[in-house]
């Protein structure tokens, strides 16, 4: 049976952001600097870093190269005064999400949704229109100061990492070199993105994609071989609500997305 997908979230337009209390239009772990700036920053994973407010328009963090990215475009190219993203921090193993970023605006995404060439175990954007992901690729400018990159275990928890002087210096630099070359606001002004799964609580998400994995892996081990190398898709029963059912081991659960459901399962299952 064919599976009946989540559509992306409906996409509209309006005038430039004048004020904080209307933007970022998405929660999570960042702080707002000044609206004059043209520069975002992103940190890697949890990390802590000397970023000063009054020369970012804002600067948070990521872990993840699905969810976690969907929720950075999105807020970022509803305002179009953000023209330079500098990622910066320790690459993380398995999410490679900083990877992620810097291929999503290199090479963008195939046509399942998939960052073209990323080494992140499952980097594909499916709940919102590509045309706000080719907005993303269009609007910024992103620099790349992530090091080491090449993260080799996995960490069981996620401990708080500071940056040294040296790094503080050259993120400082970085900042001071964009706006410098600020291009001023993209011109096509603001995009709007809404979309249920995007704007759902960063905490819950993160919970709801932990259980998920899971119950994945551990229906994995019990699974006979011929289940195990199926490729049967999961089947929406409610996209708006996040409910599916898993036609392999007749489970019916909640997700935070549906389509991001069955790729988490057909990766745990081996299935690219």
């Amino acid at each position: 049976m064919p599976s009946r997908r989540n559509q992306p979230g409906k996409m509209t337009k309006r005038s430039c952001v004048t004020n904080d209390r209307s933007w970022p239009i998405v929660a999570g772990n960042y702080k707002l600097g000044s609206p004059d700036s043209p520069v975002a920053v992103l940190i890697i994973g949890n990390g802590a870093a000397n970023v000063p407010l009054d020369l970012v328009r804002v600067f948070g963090t990521m872990k993840t190269e699905n969810l976690g990215l969907e929720k950075v475009i999105v807020n970022i190219i509803s305002e179009p005064c953000i023209r330079f993203l500098i990622v910066c921090g320790r690459e993380e193993f398995g999410h490679f999400p900083s990877d992620a970023v810097v291929h999503l605006v290199r090479d963008g995404v195939d046509e399942r949704g998939r960052v073209v060439d990323a080494r992140s175990a499952i980097p594909y954007l499916t709940n919102i229109p590509r045309e706000a992901i080719e907005r993303f690729r269009r609007q910024v400018e992103v620099i790349d100061l992530v090091h080491p990159k090449e993260a080799e275990e996995i960490v069981a928890f996620d401990p708080l990492y500071e940056f040294d002087a040296a790094r503080n210096e050259e993120l400082r630099a970085a900042i001071e070199d964009c706006r410098a070359r600020d291009p001023g606001p993209f011109p096509e002004g603001p995009m709007v993105i809404r979309s249920r799964t995007v704007e759902l609580d960063p905490a819950k998400t993160t919970k709801a994609i932990d259980n998920m994995a899971i119950e994945f892996t551990s229906q994995m081990l019990r699974l006979p071989s011929e289940k195990l190398s199926t490729e049967a898709s999961v089947i929406a029963i409610a996209p708006e609500f996040g409910i599916l059912l898993d036609v392999v081991d007749g489970v019916v659960r909640e997700a935070p997305s549906v389509e991001f459901a069955e790729r988490l399962r057909l990766y745990y299952r081996g299935v690219k």
